[in-house]
């Protein structure tokens, strides 16, 4: 099976698409946008894995394995996510609170 089918489960290029999408079209995505369209794909994926089991095409254990790899591809994506949002909002916080007044003192004594 070629997974490149299901962008969600790739790492580095999860993004991708929906962002290069977004910005021709100039529509913002939020995060829970991103994220809401990654479960719906997820969910589809494990679908589609699931009709595979049912219809013997591939083996239980083919069928273990496969969940166990995009469960865990899943959650490892959400969690980058998530990681980063909260590290981009502590930068921002810290830049506007007390990174820019200093800069700005700097700034205005030179």
């Amino acid at each position: 099976m070629n997974l490149e089918n299901f962008p969600v489960l790739l790492k580095d290029k999860k993004f991708t698409v929906i962002s290069n999408s977004a910005s021709s079209k100039d529509i913002e995505l939020t995060n829970a946008d991103l994220s809401a369209s990654n479960l719906v794909k997820f969910k589809s994926l494990l679908s589609f894995f699931s009709y595979l089991n049912m219809n013997g095409e591939i083996s239980d254990r083919a069928f273990e394995a496969l969940v166990r790899y995009a469960c865990s591809i899943f959650i490892e994506n959400e969690v980058e996510a998530r990681v980063k949002d909260a590290l981009e909002q502590k930068f921002i916080n810290f830049w506007e609170s007390k990174f820019s007044s200093t800069l700005e003192k700097y700034i205005t004594t030179k």
